[in-house]
């Protein structure tokens, strides 16, 4: 009897295993998906998403071209959409205007991989729908409003987003704006955000980031990522112009940052309002624009083994916050403004160093008298 429902167990299994398989889309499918000679088109994706037995789903290459948004809500197994090397989703998006584009997220349980995204409005867009374990790898951006967001409204459960690999270039917002009142557990990986400088004005936001945080967004990590280029525009955008590397906003928490390189960002490099933010092994070179490498405002902030090459304005602008520097290098100079310390509410604001170094001209012996605009 126990021999039998072991066979019958391993038959089972066996059944299971090989009734999963994989679906097929190309830029010209017509037919049912599958069979690797019968691809569908792309508008059938999400109906392919709704069968329990399907995996996986691969784009086969070339320029799947679009004039609204694809929107995937079938299903709920885990399943992977893989471009078959470089599948390219594109539009006639251009920095503000141009058609709806790009993917709607709206169930669970999917990865995307090696796909990229050209003039399209987003890459990926979770709207207010319950969303989990999400997997975006392998993905390239250019000319987008933002390659990634979830949306400002999003009131729904959005959790464990990992999101590695993916480089945008030239986006009008951001390359990732995460947002809700209850998105957690997201994770920005190996990733390469550029706003292109080169672009013109009207081609950026006044508000433009590499990355953005807002909500009640919380337990957010960023690890292994370069910023740079975040000039905001100037027409019509008020006459203090903006542009932040990463910027996170009140009513965020639990937000990691570490090993991450910024450069050249308008306004600052981090722009920092949220709570129980973490900073390690950060690398903030300013740049020509740059008017400040942090921006901390009304909460404590420790930054370890920091590197800043001070900016144009200050190296840190301290707003009622509390801030700490240990084991960090400043690279100054004769006209380098350290600290600018700044009180509204209440008289708290303080900014430390604890066995850090200043490098004047590869002197790190050097102690400047900058330091006096921080006490």
């Amino acid at each position: 009897m126990k021999k039998f429902i072991l066979i019958n167990s391993v038959f089972l299994l066996t059944s299971f295993v090989s009734q999963a398989q994989t679906a097929y889309i190309s830029t010209v499918g017509s037919g049912n998906g599958y069979s690797e000679t019968s691809p569908a088109s792309i508008n059938q994706l999400n109906n392919l998403l709704a069968d329990p037995l399907i995996d996986k789903v691969e784009l086969q290459p070339g320029l799947y071209k679009q004039t609204d948004a694809l929107y995937l809500s079938n299903g709920d197994h885990p399943v992977e959409v893989v471009g078959s090397q470089r599948a390219t989703f594109t539009s006639n998006f251009n920095y503000y205007s141009g058609s709806n584009s790009g993917i709607v997220i709206a169930r669970s349980n999917i990865t995307f991989k090696n796909i990229s995204f050209l003039n399209t409005r987003h890459c990926f867009r979770i709207k207010s729908n319950n969303v989990n374990n999400i997997t975006l790898e392998d993905i390239t951006a250019n000319n987008t409003m933002s390659c990634v967001e979830i949306d400002y409204n999003a009131t729904k459960v959005i959790s464990d987003i990992s999101i590695n690999n993916l480089t945008s270039l030239g986006y009008y917002k951001a390359g990732i704006r995460i947002n809700g009142t209850n998105t957690s557990n997201i994770s920005i990986t190996n990733s390469v955000f550029d706003g292109l400088t080169s672009s013109r004005d009207l081609e950026r936001s006044c508000y433009i980031s590499g990355i953005s945080i807002a909500g009640l967004a919380k337990d957010i990590l960023i690890d292994k990522v370069s910023i740079a280029n975040n000039i905001g525009g100037i027409e019509n955008c008020g006459s203090y112009q903006q542009g932040d590397g990463i910027m996170i906003n009140t009513g965020t928490s639990n937000i990691v940052i570490k090993n991450t390189v910024i450069s050249n960002s308008k306004d600052a490099d981090l722009d920092i309002k949220g709570e129980n933010v973490t900073l390690e092994n950060i690398t903030s070179t300013s740049g020509k624009e740059a008017r400040y490498n942090f921006k901390l405002w009304n909460n404590n902030f420790t930054c370890t083994d920091c590197y800043i090459s001070s900016a144009n304005s200050s190296a840190i602008q301290a707003i009622n916050a509390q801030v700490t520097f240990v084991n960090s290098t400043f690279k100054i100079n004769e006209d380098t403004h350290l600290c600018d310390i700044r009180n509204y509410d209440i008289d708290d604001a303080t900014v430390d160093f604890k066995s850090s170094k200043f490098s004047y001209y590869g002197d790190l012996t050097f102690q400047p008298h900058q330091l006096s605009e921080c006490e």
